[in-house]
């Protein structure tokens, strides 16, 4: 087989590219040592695309050693200019593919091409533009006054290789949140892309190529979880490991540092995002918001506000209101094509994540027997993974639902009514990635903003992102930041030097 393959007539569309499907190591496309290969489907159809080759543990090891070599000859040596003006480059060739990069990340995803893929790739353009821009904006310290005839400081620098592992839900911004920050810090790195979603990264190898990537810099090494994971987690020759995923993988990613060399770990697990809906709140904002948190990339979301708790007194009116927003904004396309505008919800990643939706739907239907409201009728015969956006009422902080992330269209409502009772419930989670609260009080604001325990708080709105922000998660939502400044600096160490002038 080929490393580069052809893809046509997607759904209609008039585009034609070629895929690449070999493991990207120095800055080429080559097949796995053992050959082995994962077939890839559209979640939208069920149909297969392709099959891409899978990195060995071999391929992984061999993957790491290249970029040692990268750091060690030629990349640790840049200047922080030099690495700014790559960035700019690639800037501007994802802008010029913008439209393709969204075309394959619907393949492979099913995310509605209009509405959810084409809004990732302008959100990485903003990620390269923040992190092209701040390469020469580094601090490199701190100068410490101490004693006298003594001169103390701090200085930072790179880890040197960083592994680098990404989640399925959101392929190709996921990876642009930790590979542009790794590299304007001046790392070189090693990249596994989620077995489910390759496709998108793999072309991207092509344009690190056109914007002029020195070899070895980065490589891109898709697999499986538990041979290419493993291999990168447990590498000795790492120094540092980002990870993005579920919690139960995140343990693992922490038990293989300490079994392996105690590399440093930043860890985005997942979350149970919370929206309280204060009495004074303006219900329409609220209802949109939650409606975009629940529905947005078909609820596959760590931050979707997928629980929420209301004032007793406009319980029911928020109800109404979200059913009609999702009703208005979030619906299927008719022809179940997610190239088509008329559609603004996908289909479920995968079998597997489909069934698991499903499962949690049921028990809430049928085993706790919660008050349920289907705001569509019933999907017709259709070959993908769609699902329709779900609200369970009044269900109690015991429930299945409101204690699990589903990572679905399905959202849980529940009515609260003093401050301090619906601050206990926000908080009695194992996560704590996020929480939106919405109130025309902004004394209360703060004060919820100081209680929550999530590391990412929304006032009046939600899941909006800002490249320059820190995000991360409290509790089992994982440890450490991405994005804004500490985005790069997660990616540097510190080293204290001390100078006797005697």
């Amino acid at each position: 087989m080929s490393t580069v393959t052809k893809v046509s007539n997607i759904h209609g569309v008039s585009v034609e590219y070629n895929q690449p499907l070999g493991l990207f190591i120095n800055n080429e496309f080559v097949k796995s040592s053992d050959q082995e290969k994962i077939k890839t489907f559209n979640p939208s159809n069920g149909e297969y695309i392709v099959s891409f080759y899978a990195a060995s543990e071999k391929d992984t090891n061999l993957a790491i050693d290249v970029a040692e070599r990268a750091y060690c000859s030629s990349w640790s040596n840049t200047t922080p200019n030099e690495r700014s003006e790559l960035l700019d480059k690639l800037y501007h060739l994802t802008k010029k593919n913008r439209e393709l990069l969204g075309t394959i990340e619907t393949l492979d995803t099913g995310k509605p091409f209009h509405s959810n893929s084409l809004n990732d790739i302008d959100q990485i353009l903003e990620v390269i533009r923040y992190y092209s821009g701040s390469c020469d904006k580094l601090t490199t310290g701190e100068t410490f006054i101490t004693e006298n005839n003594y001169h103390r400081y701090t200085v930072k620098q790179p880890y040197g290789v960083v592994g680098l592992i990404v989640p399925w839900n959101y392929p190709l911004a996921m990876a642009a949140w930790k590979l542009f920050g790794c590299l304007a810090a001046g790392n070189t790195v090693v990249i596994k892309p989620s077995e489910h979603t390759s496709l998108s990264l793999l072309y991207y190898g092509k344009l690190l190529v056109e914007a002029g990537l020195p070899p070895g810099v980065v490589n891109i090494i898709p697999g499986y979880g538990e041979i290419t994971g493993r291999a990168i987690a447990m590498s000795d020759k790492l120094q540092k490991l980002s990870f993005t995923g579920s919690t139960r993988v995140g343990k693992l990613m922490m038990e293989m540092s300490g079994q392996s060399n105690m590399k440093d770990v930043t860890l985005e697990c997942g979350g149970k995002s919370p929206a309280v809906v204060f009495r004074d709140a303006n219900l329409d904002n609220a209802a949109s918001w939650i409606a975009t948190g629940i529905c947005y990339n078909s609820g596959q979301n760590c931050t979707a506000t997928s629980r929420v708790y209301a004032d007793k007194n406009i319980y029911n009116e928020l109800i109404s209101k979200i059913v009609e927003e999702i009703k208005q904004n979030w619906k299927i396309s008719s022809t179940f094509d997610p190239f088509d505008d008329d559609g603004t919800l996908g289909p479920i990643i995968n079998n597997t994540q489909y069934d698991r939706v499903t499962d949690f739907i049921h028990v809430g239907s049928h085993i706790e027997k919660l008050n349920r409201i289907d705001i569509f009728k019933e999907l017709g015969e259709c070959k993908g993974n769609y699902i329709n956006p779900v609200i369970f009422t009044d269900v109690p902080q015991t429930s299945v639902l409101i204690q699990n992330e589903i990572f679905g269209p399905v959202l849980t409502i529940s009515k609260f009514t003093t401050y301090d009772e619906v601050v206990k419930l926000v908080n009695d989670s194992r996560y704590g990635l996020a929480a939106a609260a919405f109130t025309e009080d902004y004394r209360l604001a703060h004060q919820f903003t100081k209680e929550v325990e999530a590391g990412t708080v929304w006032i009046n709105s939600s899941n909006d992102e800002c490249i320059g922000m820190p995000f991360g998660g409290f509790k089992m939502s994982g440890i450490g930041r991405e994005l804004g400044a500490t985005g790069v600096e997660s990616y540097l160490q510190t080293k204290s030097v001390h100078f006797n002038l005697r």
